[in-house]
């Protein structure tokens, strides 16, 4: 990828999906379906260093269900003007006072990890994510969606009518949907998070993606937001064994996944903004 146009440093950054792990400080739930390794502000503040990262969001990762202390604990030392949190909530029992709080402490979405939990019952689907959009509405919030393709393909004409924004994780399913994601980015409240490749591609270099990233590119480029998807938790299919036994984190060279979307989008104006202006927008900044 000789001649990217990824600068060295690119100041006011934002990495705008990333994971806290402090099972000392704030214990995993006893349902998870994994145990990661801890990944601590120390960790993120390295990991933002090498890639130039001055603002991050921390979104809520499943083994710690709807506890998000940690989260709240990142929020709270890393400080509102570089930080915000994606939670996970239950929609039903929350209090308002509680939504406002977590609003205060800097909270902007609420996160529906699908891929995870494995739901496949798309009535229920629509019934939990109508009453999310009731709950979040006032707030300003999204709703954050990780699906996999089959799931996702599923969602799609329920996420048309959401009545809050909809922002789809890791290439929104990659090239297995590059068309209905593209055709449903025209719709002025659908972000996509570009992030992750990995997930969504074995093919050497993840070139597949290289076309549907200039394709969203084509129908919003105001909506399209960076991540890194730190730490790199495993998973899809290749969890085995006890729960308590430790997961590593994938290895994953972050930097050359920015290189390499700084290559497909080859323009160094829009490169920016997708990891500075737009994720200000989305969040609140």
């Amino acid at each position: 990828m000789s001649g990217s146009v990824l600068p060295e440093n690119i100041f006011g950054s934002c990495d705008s999906h990333v994971h806290l792990f402090m099972p000392d400080i704030f214990s995993y739930s006893s349902d998870r379906r994994y145990t990661p390794a801890p990944a601590t502000l120390i960790d993120l503040a390295a990991h933002n260093e090498m890639l130039g990262v001055t603002h991050n969001v921390l979104v809520q990762p499943s083994c710690y269900g709807t506890d998000n202390r940690a989260l709240l604990h990142g929020l709270t030392v890393l400080g509102s003007e570089r930080a915000r949190g994606v939670v996970v909530i239950d929609v039903d029992h929350v209090a308002d006072e509680e939504l406002r709080a977590l609003h205060l402490k800097g909270v902007r979405g609420i996160r529906l990890n699908l891929s995870v939990s494995g739901q496949g019952d798309i009535a229920r689907i629509r019934a939990e994510m109508d009453r999310a959009a009731e709950r979040i509405g006032p707030m300003g919030w999204h709703m954050q969606i990780f699906a996999s393709p089959t799931q996702l393909a599923l969602l799609l004409p329920i996420i048309r009518d959401s009545k809050v924004p909809v922002v789809l994780d890791h290439f929104a399913g990659g090239a297995a949907l590059a068309d209905q994601i593209t055709e449903l980015l025209h719709r002025p409240d659908i972000w996509v998070k570009l992030s992750a490749p990995s997930r969504v591609s074995n093919v050497p270099d993840h070139a597949d993606l290289a076309s549907v990233v200039k394709r969203f590119v084509s129908a919003a480029p105001d909506r399209l937001i960076w991540a890194s998807d730190w730490p790199h938790t495993g998973g899809h299919g290749r969890r085995s064994g006890s729960i308590d036994d430790i997961e590593p984190f994938a290895a994953v060279d972050d930097r050359q996944d920015l290189h390499r979307l700084a290559w497909w989008i080859d323009n160094g104006d829009l490169f920016r903004r997708i990891l500075t202006t737009n994720a200000y927008a989305l969040y609140d900044f």
